[in-house]
């Protein structure tokens, strides 16, 4: 539990009027954890909340100013500052008031907005962002779905299509319990000449491997390698056939809705959901899926629908709880993948601690993409695996051998263009004067620079 901090606010008309100055539209869990990140950047953070509960739970965990109000009261605008304001974050649940806020805030003169819209049938990006002039949309349910078709279906996750040369690729292999690499350690695999493991994504988390990090089943190996070679890598690591056809959903919400929508196409695609209403209306406006009225908890019904040979069960009911003990239950049944949507930010922490592959937040989907805004011009280069990797080019001016800079760990030199030559590299790969390399780093290492004492392109 975090410590209750004692402070005295001196509240003064116009509150304050920093260009460092945030204001945030909506007391929730999300806003707290915007407000602690942002906090750490010098930045002046305001929360508009019309709840006094909420207001005054906030203020109990986080050192803001609070305003009790609407984002769609001009007025409230104005008396947090918004005038003099460089980003304004609108993230209350409800996408009108997001929509509206962030409308107002333009005309107020705000240079970044930023708004939170939900629901599909609300996003129009063209009006949006063309005619209101707002910054950055985020849908988190969309993100949602990109992450878990990303977890399901195998395939390139990276966008590095500005930094790559066509003539290197980077794919994604997911390993299995009867894989040679698995239980091994990187330095032990044997992959062909001019391959790179550069990253392992693990329930969610990426690892920038080390000679002596082991892989285990489950793990989703990142491998940089010549075009051509993706088959024979492919054949390295498993070499039985998986069989991907099958996803269970429990809950008829718009997550699920656009998963059925999207993968009844390639998979075999069933929804569980106990409201007959809901069954029937997902039923009518989706095809070639199956729909059945019971509950996700019910074990020979799971077992019935083959939860066990499935490639993937996602929860995404409107109760967290039952989310987790969903997922759990089809873990311990087998199936490969098993996948709790959960609107509580503080339920992703227990993904180390209950037999669950991914536990998902939407909110902190939205707090990430915010954040990546945020730090956009801030941080050199891109980030990608959802801000947990920064990949940026640096220029070579100083000839050196790999293995002799001393990298830290969680910093992978990934690819060298020299001249018309790409060159993927080892520790005994020498770096000369003139070379161009691409280096991938945790986010949390900051500014990597120093280890090759150049500037980096963004």
């Amino acid at each position: 539990m975090k410590e209750v901090v004692s402070k005295i606010k001196k509240v003064t008309t116009g509150f304050t009027t920093s260009t460092k100055q945030t204001i945030i539209v909506g007391g929730n869990e999300a806003s707290i954890q915007l407000a602690e990140r942002l906090i750490k950047s010098n930045q002046d953070i305001v929360i508009i909340e019309e709840n006094d509960i909420s207001r005054k739970n906030i203020e109990e965990k986080i050192d803001v100013l609070t305003i009790k109000g609407k984002g769609t009261d001009i007025n409230t605008l104005r008396k947090a500052g918004a005038t003099n304001t460089n980003l304004l974050i609108a993230i209350t649940n409800n996408d009108y008031e997001n929509l509206l806020t962030g409308i107002y805030a333009k005309q107020l003169g705000v240079d970044n907005v930023v708004i939170q819209v939900k629901e599909e049938i609300n996003l129009n990006y063209n009006l949006q962002q063309q005619e209101f002039n707002i910054n950055l949309i985020v849908n988190p349910f969309s993100k949602v779905v990109k992450k878990v078709k990303g977890i399901i279906k195998p395939g390139v996750e990276l966008e590095l299509d500005n930094y790559l040369d066509k003539r290197v690729q980077i794919s994604k292999f997911k390993v299995s319990h009867q894989s040679s690499f698995a239980y091994n350690s990187i330095d032990k695999v044997n992959l062909p000449k001019d391959s790179l493991i550069l990253a392992i994504l693990r329930k969610g988390r990426v690892i920038i491997p080390k000679g002596r990090d082991k892989i285990y089943p489950g793990d989703n190996l990142f491998i940089i390698c010549h075009k051509g070679f993706k088959g024979k890598i492919s054949q390295l690591i498993n070499s039985h056939h998986e069989d991907n056809g099958k996803i269970v959903l429990v809950g008829a919400g718009e997550i699920n809705y656009q998963l059925a929508k999207q993968f009844s196409k390639i998979s075999t695609v069933t929804i569980i959901e106990e409201d007959r209403e809901k069954c029937e209306e997902i039923a009518d406006n989706l095809s070639n899926i199956l729909v059945l009225e019971g509950r996700g908890t019910d074990i020979e019904l799971l077992k019935e629908e083959g939860v066990a040979k499935a490639d993937a069960f996602i929860a995404t009911t409107t109760s967290d709880e039952s989310n987790l003990l969903m997922a759990k239950l089809a873990k311990s049944l087998g199936v490969k993948n098993s996948i709790a949507i959960v609107t509580d930010i503080s339920y992703t922490y227990l993904v180390d601690f209950l037999d669950i592959d991914y536990i998902i937040s939407p909110s902190a989907i939205t707090v990430d993409s915010i954040l990546d805004y945020f730090y956009q011009g801030q941080v050199k280069g891109e980030t990608i695996f959802e801000g947990q990797v920064n990949i940026v080019e640096v220029k070579i001016n100083k000839s050196a051998i790999i293995k002799d800079l001393s990298l830290a760990s969680d910093i992978i030199i990934a690819l060298i263009k020299r001249d018309n030559n790409v060159i993927i590299p080892n520790g005994a790969s020498k770096l000369r004067r003139g070379d161009k390399i691409l280096v991938l780093s945790l986010t949390v290492k900051g500014d990597i620079r120093g280890y090759f004492n150049q500037e980096a392109r963004k």
